[in-house]
């Protein structure tokens, strides 16, 4: 038992578990549209996210010359020339599978375009973070949900219907409330280690209320779509609602320690996979 839980805090240290969600994320809105995505889809999407996460976390404690305070900071920063040939060799390989595979030729345009924004502002997040910080979250959240939705729509061949486009929504509330939780949660440790987060610009208390009403808002526009809506796109409402009522119960619960919290809340984005199952 111990074994397997070591294996698994190295599992979410190395952002696996944001990796897989973000696969279960790309099926979820697959599987809206009645799309089947071929392994090599599969594959840069999740090769992509671990790319990106794992340069963020690098980026971070390249600012701080003494060990961080937060595990996964820790681990980046006492593991950091590896993981910085991993994340090299992960980006090449994503490279030779956008040029030699035909079943990528589509998403090599609009996702390179998208590539290109995302490395600019993590730059500009890197170098003018504590003047920007305050978008920080917001971006992430943006960019998470264009690149997961990024090949089905894509892919799809009619006109993608309206209810597609307000799951998309539902969907970004809870990756942006996802990260201002994180933020919340990691506000001690990212001001004693010197990172940049919403929290730089945000009063705790005053975060608290925005994440209170970001999820007031998703909540009234799941119980809106639950009415209106198709009754096809109910079980895709659902799942998004209660990953949604996870992070805000979860996060007021303040008998949770914030790494157990964490973990279960980047679990939640695996929930999107049961509808795999329909």
């Amino acid at each position: 038992m111990k074994s397997l839980k070591n294996l698994y805090n190295y599992f979410n240290l190395l952002s696996f578990d944001v990796v897989i969600g973000a696969i279960a994320g790309m099926l979820f809105f697959a599987h809206i549209l009645g799309l089947t995505l071929n392994i090599e889809i599969v594959v840069v999407l999740g090769l992509t996210v671990w790319v990106i996460y794992t340069l963020d976390h690098l980026m971070d404690v390249k600012k701080t010359n003494s060990q961080p305070n937060s595990p996964r900071h820790v681990f980046h920063f006492q593991n950091g020339k590896a993981l910085q040939i991993a994340v090299g060799i992960a980006f090449v390989s994503v490279l030779i599978l956008l040029i030699a595979s035909p079943t990528l030729q589509f998403v090599i345009v609009p996702g390179l375009i998208l590539a290109a924004i995302i490395t600019c502002c993590l730059g500009l997040i890197y170098f003018y973070g504590k003047k920007i910080a305050f978008v920080k979250e917001f971006l992430i959240a943006v960019f998470y949900v264009l690149g997961i939705a990024l090949a089905p729509c894509f892919l799809f061949e009619k006109p993608i219907p309206a209810s597609f486009y307000s799951l998309l929504v539902l969907y970004f509330l809870v990756a942006w409330i996802n990260l201002l939780i994180l933020s919340y949660l990691d506000k001690e440790s990212d001001q004693k280690d010197g990172f940049d987060s919403v929290v730089n610009w945000i009063a705790p208390r005053k975060l608290k209320k925005f994440i209170l009403g970001l999820g007031s808002l998703g909540i009234i526009l799941s119980l809106y779509l639950l009415f209106s809506q198709k009754s096809y796109f109910n079980i895709y409402t659902s799942v998004l609602l209660l990953m949604l009522l996870i992070h805000l119960v979860y996060f007021l619960d303040k008998k949770n320690q914030n790494v157990s919290v964490r973990k279960i809340l980047e679990a939640s984005f695996l929930l999107p996979f049961l509808v795999l199952l329909f």
